[in-house]
């Protein structure tokens, strides 16, 4: 086996790992032995055609991340040019190398029109036959990444609810899309906030392009020097530069030590460096937090002058517990949306009621994790109407129902956290003490189920 250049591993460690399947279709078993040992070396999964009937039988079985194709195949239904067509129109992002021999260069080019990524001309250099597939596949990926991105962001989906508050928040939709005046947004884990400010880019004049979002929580330091670089050498780098004429998104912008508060506050405030290289800057700056700004400010964790610039626009968004009028529309609207339009079973009003005046930790998130278990517990099932003990959301449907009757000698406030309490207990229970499983199940983060542990005094152990 040939040995493999470190520079290699390094620079393709990720595409040396995943096992990249690559479909070789040439009319000489030669040809295609030859290079399929040359990959099978770097670590590639190969599969081979002789003829046109072969090659697309395998490429829908298989579904490969490259297609190595001779352009001319003898005693084949399709010629190169024909299966590279055929290819296309299934896969439009699939890359294909093209192999040509002397006299078929020109054909070889002619491909290229038709959407070959390149083309090598036999007899092949086996270094670059590496290289050139090594290119192809990142290329390919890199697309498809972009494009999941992108149907992403343009799978619109609408604010749902029929509370006032969504009412008054789609006016600001439209208000701050038409906008470029800084907008701060609080609100707790799980209540929309990251979908308004999607819903913003989406209807704003920088729709065509992936908006840049940064999380201040994930990064480090040397991170967080070159997003606020101020040598004009190394402009490219710089978080304004990089996100002018489009939507920059700031996340847990708390998290931010206070020297990079600074420089972000210097860059806010200072345009003189950029006029001074001729940029005019043009952007949609969105800052999203979970927490009150203005207690860390009181507690000298935040800038206050910071707080200012960044505060333009302020929206806080609501918990469900607090919209309760929003509960029933999102839930139906998730049901039809990832039942497909296909769904065989309903809530009864018993059920609804249950479900709209639960509190919802989690928020949003958490209603769409019990719609998903809802329709994964109940796809195969005859049932058509779903009573509330036939409930996939595990909420504490036992204990509340066996402390129901106790629950009525309490006051609403000791109530709440009786049936809060008994609801974590029954599913720290169920995850056999996994809090990181709790915490995937509720839709609340590890720190906020702590901090309700403590505030009900539950002892995990």
């Amino acid at each position: 086996m040939r040995k493999i250049k470190i520079w290699q591993v390094q620079n393709h460690l990720l595409i040396l790992n995943t096992m990249h399947k690559v479909l070789i279709i040439d009319d000489e078993k030669d040809i295609c032995f030859l290079i399929s040992e040359i990959l099978k070396d770097e670590n590639y999964n190969t599969s081979i055609a002789l003829d046109s009937d072969e090659a697309i039988n395998k490429f829908n079985e298989i579904k490969p991340d490259l297609v190595i194709l001779d352009v001319w195949l003898s005693n084949s239904k399709l010629d190169g040019i024909e299966i590279l067509k055929e290819f296309k129109s299934i896969n439009s992002n699939i890359p294909i190398i093209i192999i040509s021999g002397h006299g078929t260069v020109d054909l070889a080019v002619k491909s290229i029109k038709n959407g070959a990524y390149d083309f090598l001309e036999k007899p092949f250099n086996s270094d670059k036959l590496i290289i050139l597939t090594k290119r192809a596949i990142e290329s390919s990926s890199l697309l498809n990444e972009n494009k999941n991105l992108k149907d992403t962001l343009i799978k619109t989906i609408p604010l749902i609810g029929n509370s006032e508050f969504i009412k008054k928040i789609n006016k600001h939709l439209n208000e701050q899309s038409s906008s470029n005046s800084r907008l701060l947004i609080e609100g707790p884990f799980g209540t929309g906030k990251k979908h308004f400010t999607n819903l913003i880019h989406q209807n704003s004049q920088y729709k065509d392009k992936l908006p840049i979002s940064i999380d201040f929580k994930k990064l480090t330091n040397e991170a967080l020097d070159k997003m606020f670089v101020e040598n004009k050498n190394a402009i490219n780098e710089n978080i304004f530069y990089r996100s002018n004429n489009n939507s920059l998104i700031l996340l847990n912008i708390e998290t931010l030590p206070n020297i990079y508060q600074k420089k972000l506050l210097n860059f806010l405030e200072n345009k003189k460096f950029f006029q001074d290289l001729d940029i005019k800057l043009n952007h949609k700056i969105i800052t999203i937090t979970e927490k009150n700004l203005k207690i860390e400010i009181e507690k000298g964790n935040f800038i206050k002058r910071l707080y200012d610039r960044i505060s333009t626009d302020f929206i806080k968004f609501k918990s469900l517990s607090d919209r309760r009028d929003d509960v029933l529309p999102i839930l139906d609207f998730y049901l039809n949306e990832k039942s497909g339009g296909n769904l065989n079973f309903k809530f009864s009003s018993k059920a609804l009621t249950k479900l709209q005046m639960f509190d919802w930790p989690g928020n949003i998130s958490q209603l769409i994790n019990y719609v998903e278990k809802s329709l994964i517990l109940n796809q195969d099932q005859n049932i058509k109407e779903l009573e509330v003990d036939d409930l996939a959301l595990q909420m504490g449907d036992e204990t509340a129902s066996n402390s129901s009757n106790n629950s009525l000698d309490l006051s609403l406030k000791e109530a709440r956290s009786e049936f809060e309490k008994n609801y974590l207990i029954s599913q720290i229970k169920r995850f056999n003490g996994n809090i990181t499983k709790v915490s995937e199940f509720t839709g609340m983060e590890r720190t906020a189920l702590y901090r309700k542990f403590k505030s009900l005094d539950i002892k995990v152990e």
